[in-house]
Formats: structure tokens, C-alpha cells, sequence
């Protein structure tokens, strides 16, 4: 019992120790003169202009253009995936057919193709959403197609066997076959929505915490320290997105054997 009481504190005490540590080092680089406090303002002073945006609606109406950007574009992403992911694991051919060009989509740079899409939907939320499925899209699909193939094929000749085709077989047993991989690529594709998102908003211009950090940017040496709030901003919403999908998985992959095993690993420690 001491034993697991003294992992579970540990648990806490450590992460909120090395945040500590990495706040004092940022205060004591600009204290020290050690980087100039014009271009790199210090943590009290970021974290002053935090809690003064907090107060403002400026902030959260960011935070929600960020985060209604980030919904849609994973909305789709994950419909169009499942559908096309399961679609291209049942066919040999298409999946053949396909792979050149899932990785060759796969390894342009979302980034690069943003003045294509400024140009045709301008700084829209509609151009936030594609960047955001351009590359979240192909990683996830890959995923999809890695799950539906590695169902047992027990699973898969049982199914058959009963007559379960179509969207029962879809819904019945090829995504709770590949939950794993697609819980996954779920995990995966929102850190990346969320990247291209604030990405989209800082260069693009949409709306959002990245156009924030920009406007702060250009309007000068005052403005630094609620530039990197805004940046602390992103970064938590990053932290909270993460630690979702991490319930989720939690929640939803109780029955299997990666849960049930910390599980058991949880008791042990306990005990």
C-alpha cells in the first residue's frame, strides 16, 4: 500500500517538478540578461499577460475558432478514412492501386500546399478544414487499413459464415477488429489537426490562437509577452486534446488486452 501511495504521488509531484524547473530556467535566462528580454520576455511577465487575456473574450473566441477548426477538420478526417481506410483493406487491388498514391500525398508538406488553398477559399474556416484533412487524412487512413487487414481471421470466416456484410460487417466487426489502430490514428491525426490549425491561422490569417500570436508579433516589442501567452495558449490546448484521446482510448479500449494488462498492473502495485 505505502508502495503504490508513494507511485501515485510521484506520479504528481514530478510532472509539476519539471514544469517548475523549465518556469525558473525561462525566468532566470531573462533575469540574467542571458537572452534579451525584448525579444524573449520573461515568464512573469508572459505569464501576467496570460491571465490578463484571460479575462478577455479575445482569448476564448480564439480558442473556439481553433477549436471549431480542429472538430470539422477531424470529423472528416475520420469519416472519410474509416470509409475509405476499410474499403482499400477488403481490396487487394485498390489497395495496390492506392498506395503510390496515399504515399505520395503522404510525404507532401501540408505546408506547401497552403498558397494553393489561400488562393481558392481565402482565410476561411473552409481553408483551415482542408489543411487540416490534407494532412491528417493520410496517416489515419494507413492506420485504418493496418487494423481491418490484422483482424483474426477467425473473426473475419465466423462473420462470413453468419452472413454479416455490408454496414452491419462494417459497424459489427471490422471497426471493433481494428479499435486499436484506430484509436491510434485518432491520436495521432488531432495532434496533427490541431499543428495545422494554428499553423493555417499564422500564416493563413483565419481566425484562431495562431493569428493571435501573429497579430501580438506585429505589433511590436510591448506586445512579445502576450505573443507568448498566446503560445503557452496553444500548447495547453495540445496538452488537453492529448490527455482526451488518452481517456477516450481508456474508456473505450477497456476490453482489451493493453488495458486490461495495466490493469493488472495497477492491482499488482496496490497489493
Amino acid at each position: 500500500m505505502r508502495g503504490a501511495a508513494r507511485e501515485r504521488g510521484l506520479a504528481v509531484v514530478l510532472p509539476l517538478l519539471a514544469v517548475a524547473i523549465v518556469l525558473t530556467a525561462w525566468q532566470l535566462a531573462t533575469s540574467t540578461a542571458l537572452v534579451s528580454p525584448t525579444q524573449f520576455p520573461s515568464m512573469t511577465d508572459s505569464i501576467a499577460a496570460l491571465l490578463q487575456e484571460l479575462t478577455t473574450p479575445r482569448l476564448w473566441s480564439a480558442v473556439g475558432a481553433t477549436l471549431i477548426g480542429w472538430f470539422f477538420g477531424m470529423v472528416i478526417t475520420i469519416t472519410l478514412g474509416l470509409v475509405v481506410g476499410t474499403a482499400l483493406a477488403h481490396s487487394d487491388i485498390a489497395r495496390q492501386s492506392a498506395a503510390p498514391v496515399i504515399e505520395t500525398f503522404k510525404a507532401i508538406p501540408a505546408i506547401a500546399v497552403l498558397p494553393l488553398v489561400i488562393l481558392v477559399a481565402g482565410s476561411t474556416l473552409p481553408m483551415k478544414v482542408f489543411l487540416i484533412c490534407f494532412a491528417a487524412f493520410w496517416p489515419f487512413v494507413i492506420q485504418v487499413i493496418y487494423g481491418v487487414r490484422s483482424m483474426d481471421p477467425v473473426v473475419a470466416d465466423t462473420a462470413k459464415a453468419l452472413g454479416v456484410r455490408g454496414i452491419r460487417r462494417f459497424l459489427v466487426v471490422s471497426i471493433p477488429s481494428a479499435s486499436p489502430y484506430l484509436v491510434t490514428g485518432m491520436r495521432i491525426a488531432s495532434a496533427q489537426a490541431l499543428i495545422l490549425a494554428v499553423v493555417a491561422e499564422i500564416v493563413g490569417g483565419a481566425a484562431g490562437v495562431g493569428r493571435n500570436i501573429l497579430l501580438a508579433e506585429n505589433a511590436g516589442v510591448s506586445a512579445y509577452p502576450t505573443m507568448y501567452a498566446y503560445i503557452i495558449v496553444a500548447g495547453l490546448l495540445g496538452i488537453a486534446l492529448t490527455g482526451a484521446f488518452f481517456l477516450l482510448e481508456k474508456r473505450l479500449m477497456h476490453w482489451h488486452e493493453s488495458q486490461r494488462n495495466m490493469r493488472l498492473e495497477a492491482k499488482g502495485a496496490r497489493a
